[in-house]
Protein backbone atom coordinates (compact mmCIF):
# COMPACT_ATOMS: atom_id res chain seq x y z
CA UNK A 1 0.00 0.00 0.00
CA UNK A 2 2.57 2.32 0.76
CA UNK A 3 3.96 1.82 -3.19
CA UNK A 4 1.13 2.90 -4.34
CA UNK A 5 0.68 6.08 -2.26
CA UNK A 6 4.09 7.09 -3.00
CA UNK A 7 4.07 6.45 -6.53
CA UNK A 8 0.63 8.23 -6.71
CA UNK A 9 2.42 11.03 -5.16
CA UNK A 10 4.62 11.11 -6.92
CA UNK A 11 2.45 11.41 -9.93
CA UNK A 12 0.75 14.04 -9.03
CA UNK A 13 3.77 15.95 -7.64
CA UNK A 14 5.86 15.79 -10.90
CA UNK A 15 4.24 18.26 -12.77
CA UNK A 16 4.71 20.95 -10.26
CA UNK A 17 8.75 20.22 -10.32
CA UNK A 18 8.49 20.08 -13.89
CA UNK A 19 6.65 23.28 -14.56
CA UNK A 20 4.70 21.56 -17.43
CA UNK A 21 1.22 23.15 -19.27
CA UNK A 22 -0.64 20.87 -20.79
CA UNK A 23 -1.07 20.92 -24.56
CA UNK A 24 -5.20 21.14 -24.09
CA UNK A 25 -5.85 23.70 -26.81
CA UNK A 26 -8.01 23.95 -30.45
CA UNK A 27 -5.93 21.58 -32.79
CA UNK A 28 -4.38 19.45 -30.75
CA UNK A 29 -4.83 15.49 -31.28
CA UNK A 30 -4.78 12.81 -29.04
CA UNK A 31 -3.85 8.67 -28.61
CA UNK A 32 -5.06 6.88 -25.92
CA UNK A 33 -4.94 3.57 -24.79
CA UNK A 34 -7.22 2.02 -21.62
CA UNK A 35 -7.41 -0.83 -19.74
CA UNK A 36 -9.96 -2.74 -17.52
CA UNK A 37 -9.32 -6.00 -15.50
CA UNK A 38 -12.56 -7.73 -13.47
CA UNK A 39 -12.94 -10.92 -12.67
CA UNK A 40 -10.84 -12.63 -14.92
CA UNK A 41 -12.28 -10.46 -17.86
CA UNK A 42 -9.97 -8.03 -19.88
CA UNK A 43 -10.88 -4.63 -21.69
CA UNK A 44 -8.25 -3.20 -24.00
CA UNK A 45 -9.29 0.36 -25.71
CA UNK A 46 -7.67 2.50 -28.30
CA UNK A 47 -8.79 5.73 -29.20
CA UNK A 48 -7.27 8.93 -31.28
CA UNK A 49 -9.19 12.50 -30.60
CA UNK A 50 -8.96 15.83 -32.02
CA UNK A 51 -9.97 18.98 -29.89
CA UNK A 52 -11.93 21.20 -32.61
CA UNK A 53 -12.03 23.77 -29.17
CA UNK A 54 -10.13 24.41 -26.73
CA UNK A 55 -12.46 22.05 -24.35
CA UNK A 56 -14.35 19.71 -26.89
CA UNK A 57 -12.70 16.65 -28.06
CA UNK A 58 -13.96 14.42 -30.69
CA UNK A 59 -12.89 11.06 -31.39
CA UNK A 60 -12.47 7.55 -32.35
CA UNK A 61 -12.69 4.33 -30.22
CA UNK A 62 -11.59 0.82 -30.89
CA UNK A 63 -11.74 -1.55 -28.12
CA UNK A 64 -11.16 -5.89 -27.99
CA UNK A 65 -12.60 -7.78 -24.74
CA UNK A 66 -11.66 -11.21 -23.92
CA UNK A 67 -14.49 -12.46 -21.57
CA UNK A 68 -16.85 -15.57 -22.20
CA UNK A 69 -16.46 -14.42 -25.87
CA UNK A 70 -14.29 -12.18 -27.72
CA UNK A 71 -15.81 -8.97 -28.66
CA UNK A 72 -14.55 -6.22 -30.49
CA UNK A 73 -16.23 -2.67 -30.57
CA UNK A 74 -15.97 0.66 -33.16
CA UNK A 75 -17.21 3.87 -31.98
CA UNK A 76 -17.23 7.44 -31.71
CA UNK A 77 -17.12 10.00 -28.20
CA UNK A 78 -17.51 13.33 -27.29
CA UNK A 79 -15.41 14.53 -24.46
CA UNK A 80 -16.05 17.80 -22.94
CA UNK A 81 -12.71 18.85 -20.55
CA UNK A 82 -13.02 22.09 -17.89
CA UNK A 83 -9.63 23.85 -17.53
CA UNK A 84 -9.34 24.40 -13.73
CA UNK A 85 -6.07 26.33 -14.32
CA UNK A 86 -4.14 23.32 -13.05
CA UNK A 87 -2.25 19.91 -14.41
CA UNK A 88 -5.79 17.83 -13.62
CA UNK A 89 -8.48 18.26 -16.27
CA UNK A 90 -11.78 16.67 -15.12
CA UNK A 91 -13.96 15.59 -18.02
CA UNK A 92 -17.28 14.31 -19.16
CA UNK A 93 -18.26 12.49 -22.23
CA UNK A 94 -21.40 10.78 -24.28
CA UNK A 95 -20.11 7.30 -25.90
CA UNK A 96 -21.67 5.09 -29.12
CA UNK A 97 -19.71 2.14 -30.33
CA UNK A 98 -21.26 -1.01 -32.42
CA UNK A 99 -20.28 -4.25 -30.61
CA UNK A 100 -19.49 -7.19 -32.09
CA UNK A 101 -19.67 -10.14 -30.43
CA UNK A 102 -18.67 -14.05 -31.88
CA UNK A 103 -22.50 -14.40 -33.00
CA UNK A 104 -24.44 -11.23 -32.45
CA UNK A 105 -23.77 -7.68 -32.99
CA UNK A 106 -25.47 -4.60 -30.57
CA UNK A 107 -24.83 -0.67 -30.16
CA UNK A 108 -24.05 0.70 -26.38
CA UNK A 109 -24.55 4.03 -25.48
CA UNK A 110 -24.16 6.42 -22.59
CA UNK A 111 -22.44 8.96 -20.55
CA UNK A 112 -18.31 9.10 -18.86
CA UNK A 113 -17.23 10.84 -16.12
CA UNK A 114 -12.87 11.05 -15.83
CA UNK A 115 -9.64 12.70 -14.72
CA UNK A 116 -6.68 13.53 -17.02
CA UNK A 117 -4.09 14.01 -14.88
CA UNK A 118 -0.82 15.35 -17.11
CA UNK A 119 2.53 14.46 -15.98
CA UNK A 120 4.28 16.35 -18.60
CA UNK A 121 2.89 18.95 -20.91
CA UNK A 122 1.95 16.09 -23.52
CA UNK A 123 1.78 12.70 -21.36
CA UNK A 124 -1.58 12.33 -18.92
CA UNK A 125 -2.80 9.54 -16.74
CA UNK A 126 -6.49 8.86 -16.98
CA UNK A 127 -9.27 7.30 -15.20
CA UNK A 128 -12.94 7.32 -16.31
CA UNK A 129 -15.78 5.97 -15.20
CA UNK A 130 -19.09 5.04 -17.74
CA UNK A 131 -22.17 3.63 -17.91
CA UNK A 132 -23.26 1.97 -21.30
CA UNK A 133 -26.85 1.23 -22.16
CA UNK A 134 -27.13 -1.90 -24.98
CA UNK A 135 -29.85 -1.75 -27.89
CA UNK A 136 -30.62 -5.15 -27.07
CA UNK A 137 -32.36 -6.14 -23.95
CA UNK A 138 -30.58 -9.44 -22.86
CA UNK A 139 -27.02 -7.66 -23.01
CA UNK A 140 -26.58 -6.36 -19.34
CA UNK A 141 -25.64 -2.39 -19.04
CA UNK A 142 -22.88 -1.91 -16.74
CA UNK A 143 -20.30 0.31 -14.95
CA UNK A 144 -16.89 0.47 -15.88
CA UNK A 145 -13.24 1.92 -14.47
CA UNK A 146 -11.12 2.47 -16.89
CA UNK A 147 -7.82 3.51 -16.62
CA UNK A 148 -5.22 4.49 -19.18
CA UNK A 149 -2.59 6.99 -20.89
CA UNK A 150 -2.92 9.82 -23.35
CA UNK A 151 -0.16 11.59 -25.19
CA UNK A 152 -1.28 15.00 -27.19
CA UNK A 153 0.68 15.98 -30.12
Amino acid sequence: MKKILAALFISLALPVWAHAFPMVYTGSQQVQFGFEYRDDDWLLEFGYGRFITDELLLGALFSYEDNARTTWSGGGTMEFHFNLGTMTYPYFSIIAVYQDYDTDDHFLFGPAAGINHFITDYLSVDVKARYLFSSESRYDENLEIIGGLRVLF
